[in-house]
């Protein structure tokens, strides 16, 4: 049987295999993800950042910040956050999106970092809406998102839907 787009897009983004390894639904892997998004819960993921020591981001151009999920939020409190945040991204020389610029994910399409082939994680359950542009897309937590800016790499399992769907509910002749 061939290989799923899933299957080719892990096995291009795999880290640490032979060229031309192949990837099989079940795999697990270390990848290194095109980018990882995250928007304003990078509040919370620079302090996991600090937390394992990192002080350097491995590769600048892999983070993107966008910031849309609590922009109504005008308090002293929020936007310090946000100018934290700003700071942070600055400092690391990381892309950066204020609050206004558009939803995280529809930055992420229309800015070019999700292209066809690509593999991009974010830490934003919604990350899996990549596959409509022909990409792999893939929700991590704070602590991964924390671990790739420090590393650029982290594990995942190649995982095929329909396999997983026939162990929960395997189909039964009638």
């Amino acid at each position: 049987m061939g290989l799923t787009l899933v299957e080719k897009i892990a096995a291009r983004h795999a880290d640490g295999l032979a060229a031309g390894a192949v990837v099989r639904s079940g795999d697990f892997i270390s990848i290194r993800p095109r980018h990882v998004m995250t928007h304003d819960n990078t509040g919370a993921v620079i302090p996991k950042f600090k937390q394992i020591g990192a002080t350097s981001i491995a590769d600048p151009a892999q983070p993107v910040f966008a910031i849309d999920h609590d922009i109504q939020n005008v308090t002293p409190k929020n936007l310090e956050k946000y100018a934290n945040i700003e700071k942070f991204a600055g400092q690391h020389g990381i892309d950066f999106y204020p609050a206004g610029t558009g939803i995280s994910h529809q930055v992420m399409v229309e800015q070019g970092y999700v292209v066809p082939g690509a593999m991009v994680v974010a830490s934003d359950s919604h990350s899996n809406l990549y596959g409509a542009m022909a990409a792999l897309g893939t929700p991590v937590v704070r602590t991964d998102a924390a671990s790739i800016w420090a590393t650029g790499v982290t594990w995942w399992q190649v995982l095929n839907l329909w396999e997983m769907a026939q162990r929960i509910f395997p189909c039964r002749p009638a």
